[in-house]
């Protein structure tokens, strides 16, 4: 990864960890460790991973679309299921 990348990927993780408590926080969490936690936490994740794809879809001159983003989604996680399960073997 160059270093620009990670630089960026630094930059994304931090404001996903700002996110993360103030989610926390409105939610009312306490236990960042509880079930309830582990879902702000995929929350989290799943938005920024969804305004990396609109904003990339944008700058390239693409239609943002959902329901794409979410069928992309659901076949890279089937994939890594199936590397697990395939390395676990």
């Amino acid at each position: 990864m160059s270093t620009q990348h990670k630089q960026a990927m630094d930059a994304v993780l931090q404001a996903a960890a700002h996110d993360i408590v103030a989610t926390l926080q409105e939610r009312d969490i306490t236990d960042r460790h509880s079930e309830e936690g582990d879902l702000v936490v995929l929350d989290v994740a799943i938005l920024h991973a969804y305004r990396i794809f609109m904003r990339i879809c944008e700058e390239n001159g693409l239609d943002v679309d959902a329901g794409y983003f979410a069928d992309l989604a659901a076949d890279l996680a089937e994939e890594v299921a199936q590397d697990q399960e395939d390395y676990e073997d």
